[in-house]
């Protein structure tokens, strides 16, 4: 009787077993996380068709954030190097952007506070440490800011849709305006945009303010003044959708074209 008691047990050890084997057999793999790689514009290149050349290389941190800038322009008469570092508080808002021209003993720093609602409350612009006096409007209504003082681009003034994309900008006696296209993906079509990039970068005003593609994540078909416009066309897009190349076409041929190129990394 034992010995039947002993071969019973052995007989539903060996099932038990069978059954956990099969359960463990049948189970899914765990899942691993599958990191998404996001691309973003890291080389920013035109080429004019009167010969000027400018290089834009960017860096971002683990948040995608855009930290780093590096400007090459090119001419007949040389090349000249800026570099460009932003600085983020802990909320991600951009607090400082430092500007170095070492080829011209030149520094531009531009800082920016917040209300608590998160919309840009003041705005410093300094040269070479010296703050220009300035005077600082914000509608938030109509999300427009105004910048007002005594250097050559004031007064100035930017239009932003409700997504913080630029659609108009005002330097000195200039008027602007962008149009968007459907929704294709823009340049910086991932990265998250703030006001503050595109109000820093007017106010540079020796650069060509289209030359960021005004940091748009939305795709642009023409920028457009009140005597003449470009049309964004002959545009080039990868298998992702990302734009890779497109020229700025000018209502006036004599004003000359100038091709953009793009390469992304992923980060």
């Amino acid at each position: 009787m034992k010995k039947k008691s002993k071969h019973i047990v052995i007989i539903l050890l060996a099932a038990i077993l069978l059954v956990a084997c099969s359960k463990d057999k049948d189970s899914p793999a765990p899942e691993v996380p599958v990191k998404t790689l996001t691309p973003m514009p890291t080389i920013v290149s035109l080429v004019y068709s009167y010969g000027r050349t400018v290089v834009y290389t960017m860096d971002y941190n683990d948040s995608l954030q855009l930290t780093t800038i590096d400007m090459s322009y090119k001419t007949d008469d040389g090349e000249n190097i800026l570099k460009t570092e932003i600085r983020y508080n802990e909320t991600g808002l951009i607090t400082t952007i430092d500007v170095t021209d070492a080829s011209n003993d030149l520094n531009f720093a531009t800082t920016f506070d917040y209300d608590p609602n998160n919309d840009i409350s003041d705005i410093e612009f300094m040269i070479n440490g010296d703050v220009q006096p300035t005077m600082y409007e914000f509608d938030p209504d109509n999300h427009i800011y105004k910048l007002d003082g005594d250097l050559g681009n004031f007064p100035m003034g930017w239009g932003f849709d409700p997504d913080n994309q630029l659609t108009e900008m005002v330097i000195s006696d200039n008027y602007f305006q962008l149009t968007s296209s459907g929704n294709e993906k823009g340049v910086f079509h991932n990265l998250d945009s703030q006001p503050a990039l595109t109000i820093w970068y007017g106010l540079l005003f020796y650069l060509s303010p289209y030359e960021l593609y005004f940091f748009h994540q939305k795709d642009l078909d023409r920028f457009e003044t009140i005597d003449f416009y470009y049309d964004y066309g002959e545009k080039v897009r990868d298998g992702d959708g990302n734009l890779i190349a497109f020229k700025m076409i000018p209502d006036d041929p004599l004003a000359g074209t100038i091709s953009y190129t793009i390469s992304y990394k992923e980060y």
